[in-house]
């Protein structure tokens, strides 16, 4: 590892970026480093603005081009000190994107019936039981479990922030039904298998296993269910905010729960269906 790919991971961590950002992050950097056969440190700002017209000239997603931007930023200025690039390189800007619309009960219900291993059903339900992002999940070790106090501990969430969140009767059954089908071994809650999946239940690493991994098992899940539409693992999170506000939870609760700094966030993952839409009174009925 060089140094300058040291130093920025420690800038990465030292920032309390989730371990994903991380590896994205220093995946992009090494595919510029590529792009032009020189270290970063010796590049300059028009090497990065030709990378991401390069990148538009492919037809690379505008989601795209931010987010290299945003690893290269963080180079640039963080790691680098290159105040510069913030004048010299404008952030591109991204079409709004469409809310999604989370989805329903029955598809929730299809999707963790269909999944195929014991394993991915539990993490799958943790996920929506309790609003989880992936990487939440991930993190998770046996005594983030507090029966005891109805808890559910996240030790790291997005931005390094820690909260805890409602464990339910109905996910702490599910969890115990788990880790005695499963019988998982050592500190993780979800451990990765040893050899890419081994037979043998005693063999388990000691790291959880990769976000892309569940990503995958989850939308093999989603083909088996047989759903209409694309539904994704985040969309377990998006889902658990929809179906707590239609059941009348407060959105500031929901904003602690789902760990969002800001309201607006919030609103933009809780989708209001149309039988809520149309339970609101018009004003009309008031003259």
């Amino acid at each position: 590892m060089t140094p300058l790919r040291q130093k920025m991971i420690e800038d990465l961590q030292i920032r309390g970026m989730a371990k994903t950002t991380e590896e994205t992050y220093v995946a992009v950097v090494a595919q510029f480093a590529r792009r032009f056969g020189k270290s970063p440190a010796e590049l300059n700002c028009e090497h990065v603005r030709a990378f991401l017209l390069d990148l538009r000239e492919r037809g690379r997603k505008p989601s795209t081009v931010a987010l290299y931007w945003s690893a290269l930023r963080f180079l640039y200025v963080v790691t680098l000190g290159r105040k510069d690039f913030v004048e010299q390189v404008p952030r591109p800007r991204q079409a709004r994107q469409p809310g999604r619309i989370a989805p329903t009960l029955d598809e929730v219900s299809r999707i963790l019936a269909a999944a195929l291993r014991s394993f991915d059903r539990a993490f799958f339900t943790v996920c929506y039981g309790a609003g989880l992002r992936t990487s939440e999940a991930l993190g998770l070790r046996v005594t983030d479990v507090d029966a005891e106090n109805e808890l559910l501990h996240v030790q790291r969430g997005k931005g390094g922030r820690r909260r805890s969140v409602h464990l339910a009767p109905e996910l702490l059954e599910a969890l115990r039904a788990y880790w005695r089908e499963v019988r998982p071994v050592g500190d993780w809650l979800f451990p990765a298998r040893r050899n890419g999946g081994a037979r043998d239940l005693t063999e388990w690493a000691d790291h959880p296993p990769h976000a892309t991994c569940m990503q995958k098992r989850f939308a093999a899940a989603v083909r088996a269910a047989k759903l209409r539409r694309n539904v994704t693992l985040h969309d377990l999170r998006r889902a658990y905010a929809t179906h707590l506000l239609e059941h009348g939870v407060e959105l500031r609760r929901l904003q602690v729960a789902l760990g969002h700094a800001e309201p607006s966030t919030t609103a933009l993952y809780a989708h209001v269906s149309n039988e809520q839409l149309r339970s609101i009174p018009s004003p009309l009925s008031l003259l």
